[in-house]
């Protein structure tokens, strides 16, 4: 327990950051319209708006868990004894 009272600023600071690396990585590449294969025939539907920004904000979350985790394992290896 010691151990995350120590590293708390760190892993703080790396959920942070990860929620905003998160939400311009969804930004860039997470496309509004959807592709929906039917047979030969393809469909393209436009996602509202709500929709779009859940999306942006799932996938920020996500990010932002994935580098909280990392920066736990780096943190925990790379401790001083």
């Amino acid at each position: 327990m010691n151990f995350f009272q120590e590293k708390e600023k760190a892993l703080i600071k790396s959920l942070i950051y990860g929620f905003i690396g998160g939400v311009y990585f969804s930004i860039l590449f997470i496309s509004r319209t959807k592709v929906i294969r039917n047979g030969n025939y393809q469909t393209f539907y436009e996602r509202t708006q709500y929709e779009h920004i859940i999306d942006i904000l799932k996938t920020s979350v996500i990010i932002s868990i994935i580098m909280f985790v990392i920066t736990l394992f780096y943190l925990y290896f790379n401790q001083e004894e």
